[in-house]
């Protein structure tokens, strides 16, 4: 008889990659919370019903919304976005359910919104928070008889569309303002994936920042840059509060100013990630060894000034042999002499 998994290895068992039915290699990470979203898609992406999804800005929903359009039964049709508070009402109107000809002044055509334009396919409708309130009622009224009326006409238009959408406000406090319809919120969110911040997935950041800098190398047609380990820990001790693209523009900006260096280094980061909270530790090797080394050199030490509270101290030894090993948790975890499940809970419980 098998020995039981421990919660954490199983847990790790059902989270991996390996157990999704789609394909997403374009969409990095593989911390739990981050599994989790994908295993939503997995389960959402064949619905016919609104997904709803929410998170900071700058998590990434544009990509998880295009996952549930190519997963979906619907892939073969277009995806079509619109963002909601790109336009003033009357013109948002326009663009969702299109017009008559002779609806209003200078209505000389036709228009086909991108209902319409959709049909057999999906709509993304980003920043749904900032729809007007006339205009949530009348999207009710779509998602609920599945038939749209262009403005200045009088015929129901049957639409097929699967209508994804997504925000970065908290709409339970919108709908208690009075901004946002609570029937309409009700409607939303029965399928909800909620998009995690970076700095709760924080053992994706290594992942992330690899692949950014593989881009830019690709885009200046030279060789990648890599990552010193006290870069790293500034990484890792910076709250994100643009998340993914900021992080995508800190690497854009690093890349620049390490001009011929192929090591990115503290002094090339922005100021904010250099006074964030990455004082509290202290590198005697200044330069530090390049994720090229695999191994730390010998002598190489960390030191902390004292009041630094054990939790930090094991955080920071953590990342730093994460950096030594190339980022390979495996290798960090057997250095450190825990599991690769225990390193994972570790990295994806800390709040630093």
């Amino acid at each position: 008889m098998k020995n039981r998994a421990s919660p954490n290895t199983y847990s790790e068992t059902l989270l991996s990659r390996e157990t999704l039915r789609g394909k997403y290699d374009d969409i990095l990470g593989e911390s739990a919370k981050h599994l989790e979203v994908l295993k939503s898609v997995d389960l959402f992406a064949k619905s016919s019903s609104t997904v709803l999804i929410t998170g900071e800005t700058g998590t990434g929903k544009e990509l998880i919304a295009k996952a549930l359009h190519t997963q979906s039964p619907r892939a073969k049709h277009p995806m079509v976005i619109a963002n909601c508070a790109g336009f003033v009402e009357s013109l948002l109107e326009n663009e969702l359910f299109g017009h008559e000809k002779g609806a209003f002044t200078g209505a000389d055509w036709q228009h086909i919104g991108l209902f319409e334009t959709a049909s057999g396919g999906t709509l993304f409708l980003d920043e749904i928070g900032e729809l007007p309130i006339r205009l949530q009622a009348k999207l009710l009224r779509v998602l609920q008889e599945n038939e749209i009326r262009r403005v200045g006409g009088t015929e129901q238009i049957p639409v097929d569309v699967h209508v994804v959408a997504a925000t970065n406000r908290d709409l339970v406090e919108s709908v208690k303002s009075g901004r946002f319809r609570e029937d309409l919120y009700q409607r939303l969110k029965p399928l909800h994936i909620h998009l995690p911040a970076l700095r709760e997935r924080q053992e994706d950041i290594y992942a992330l920042a690899t692949y950014f800098l593989a881009e830019e190398a690709k885009h200046y047609n030279q060789a990648a840059k890599t990552l010193s380990s006290e870069a790293l820990l500034l990484f890792h001790t910076y709250a994100w509060p643009g998340n993914i693209r900021e992080l995508k523009g800190v690497i854009e900006s690093a890349v620049l100013f390490a001009e011929q260096n192929t090591v990115i280094l503290p002094p090339h980061l922005p100021e904010e990630l250099r006074t964030s909270q990455a004082p509290q530790v202290s590198l005697p090797d200044a330069a530090g060894p390049s994720f090229k080394s695999a191994t730390a050199p010998e002598g190489s030490t960390l030191s902390f000034p004292i009041g630094t509270t054990l939790e930090e101290i094991e955080r920071s030894a953590i990342l730093e042999t994460l950096a030594r090993e190339n980022g390979n948790k495996s290798k960090a975890a057997d250095v450190l002499g825990i599991t690769r499940a225990t390193l994972r809970a570790k990295l994806s419980t800390s709040n630093a």
